[in-house]
Parts: structure tokens; C-alpha cells; sequence
């Protein structure tokens, strides 16, 4: 009887030592998949076709372009001055999430008034003319070949809607005055 309990010790020590290297096993698995899985997604798999399918998009809205230097040329350079921002310091760069200081050079994007330092939005804007913050345009485009011609339709259908909204306000104010 007394091999019993020497016996049942062992056999739980067994136990506890076998559970604690599955752990480590299970452990060590997942954490060799999971870095592979985040560093094979350049290599091919659905996160890539993932990140094609996004830089396509960006690519049709403009995005996939980066600016000419030309372009960056045009864009409003300034240096920044506590007084412009009113004192307060609020302003920071979107791109290197930098505070701006006295003195700093900085960029105004003109579609959205976007401010930026000029370096940190010049190497944004040579891979992509969007605003880091709001996706707009940095710059107006010339429109292309199919596009010139929907722009003038949309505008001579934007030009009736405007003058029928002009008619109808008109004639309510006809309206309303003739009752008095």
C-alpha cells in the first residue's frame, strides 16, 4: 500500500510536467504563426490581394499618382507663427504627428486648407496627390478625355436645376407678396 501514494505523486508530476509542454508547444506554434502570417502578406497571400485591390482604388481617385514636382511647386509654402494660430499651439502635422513651431516651413493644401510641415507633406504627396487627412485632391486635375465632356454635361445639368430653383422661389415670392 504504500507504493500507492509514491506512485500517485509521480503520476501527477508526469501530468503537470506533460500539460506544461503542450502549453509551451501550443504557445510557441501560434506565435511563429502569427509572425509569419504578419510578415507573409507581402508574399502573396489574401492580405496582398487585400492591399492591391486597396492601392487600385486609390490609384483611380488620384491617389495612385504622386504630384510633379511642378505640381509641388504651386502648393503654399509659409513659415508658421504662434500668432497665425492664435496663440494656442493647436497646430499639428498630420504626417510626422509633430507640434508646429515658430518658424517651422509649412504647406496649406488649397482644396482643404490642410496644413502640414513642407517636407513631411512634399514626400507624402510625391506617392499620392490625396491629403493625408481628408483623401481630397491636393491639387485640381486636368480632367481627361471621357472626363471633360461628363464635367460639361454635369455643369449644364447643375446650371438647370439652379435656374429652375430660381423660378420657383421667384414665383413663391410672387406669391406671398400678391396675398398682402
Amino acid at each position: 500500500m504504500d507504493d500507492s501514494p509514491a506512485g500517485g505523486n509521480i503520476l501527477s508530476a508526469v501530468f503537470l510536467v506533460g500539460g506544461v509542454a503542450v502549453m509551451l508547444i501550443v504557445h510557441i506554434l501560434v506565435v511563429f504563426w502569427a509572425l509569419r502570417r504578419g510578415l507573409g502578406s507581402s508574399g502573396g497571400g489574401a492580405s496582398s490581394r487585400a492591399g492591391d485591390e486597396e492601392r487600385a482604388e486609390d490609384s483611380c481617385a488620384g491617389g495612385g499618382a504622386g504630384l510633379t514636382a511642378i505640381e509641388l511647386g504651386t502648393l503654399p509654402c509659409y513659415n508658421y507663427n504662434d500668432a497665425e494660430d492664435g496663440g494656442g499651439g493647436a497646430g499639428d502635422c498630420a504626417v510626422c504627428l509633430e507640434t508646429f513651431e515658430a518658424g517651422d516651413r509649412c504647406r496649406r493644401l488649397p482644396r482643404c486648407e490642410h496644413c502640414f510641415h513642407a517636407a513631411c507633406v512634399e514626400s507624402w504627396l510625391r506617392k499620392s496627390r490625396l491629403c493625408p487627412v481628408c483623401r481630397t485632391d491636393a491639387v485640381d486635375r486636368s480632367p481627361r478625355k471621357g472626363e471633360a465632356k461628363a464635367a460639361t454635361t454635369g455643369e449644364a445639368a447643375a446650371a438647370q436645376v439652379e435656374m429652375v430653383e430660381r423660378r420657383r422661389l421667384a414665383a413663391l415670392e410672387a406669391g406671398a407678396g400678391g396675398g398682402r
